[in-house]
This record gives C-alpha cells, sequence and structure tokens, in this order.
C-alpha cells in the first residue's frame, strides 16, 4: 500500500483480529518527526478515504486522550466496515506515524 501522491511512502502493513471477529488491516508509514510531510499525508490520506470506499462519508473526531505525544484519530464508518487514520508522534522513536485501520463490516450469520 503507498501513500496518495505526491507521497512515496511504502507502509508496512500487518493483521490483527477485531472485535466484530473480523480481520482488520493496520498499515503504518513512518516519517521524521513532527515532518510537516506527516500531517500532510495525513490529509491526503483522510481526503482519499471517501473515494475508496466510493462514498460520501463523513470522518468522525475521535475523543481527546491523555497522551505524551501528539495524537489525532478519524473514524470513517461505511457499509463496508470502519476505517481509521490517525497520526501519532513517536517521541521516544523520533518518528511521527500515519496509521490506517480498516476493518469489514461484520457478515451475517
Amino acid at each position: 500500500m503507498v501513500l496518495p501522491p505526491p507521497f512515496n511512502h511504502d507502509a508496512k502493513c500487518t493483521t490483527s483480529l477485531a472485535l466484530s471477529g473480523e480481520t482488520s488491516t493496520h498499515c503504518a508509514w513512518p516519517f521524521d518527526y513532527r515532518a510537516s510531510e506527516a500531517t500532510q499525508a495525513f490529509e491526503a490520506v483522510i481526503e482519499a478515504v471517501p473515494t475508496c470506499l466510493l462514498t460520501a462519508l463523513e470522518v468522525e473526531d475521535d475523543q481527546d486522550v491523555n497522551h505524551p505525544d501528539f495524537y489525532d484519530l478519524r473514524i470513517f464508518n461505511a457499509p463496508q466496515g470502519e476505517v481509521g487514520v490517525s497520526l501519532k508522534d513517536k517521541g521516544g522513536l523520533q518518528q511521527t506515524y500515519v496509521f490506517l485501520r480498516v476493518t469489514p463490516a461484520r457478515k451475517p450469520f
């Protein structure tokens, strides 16, 4: 998975089991700590999600968290499932990450 143009960062992706029982996909793009390019990539992914889902969904902001580094999460809920896009500063690593989490909707029995 790659970021939308003009970014040329490849993602590191993994999967996990969601609470719904479906398999979530998690992708991460590392950037230099607090790089403006990370914020621009975060915003580009937020803009790209509705197009990828073929819908005109509005994004929901996550609740504030008590976190020592910067954290911003946007959530899209669609019939196909839930998509989360987050921007996280990791001071200990001196990196900022853009994360994408995709969890398919639960399949009916």
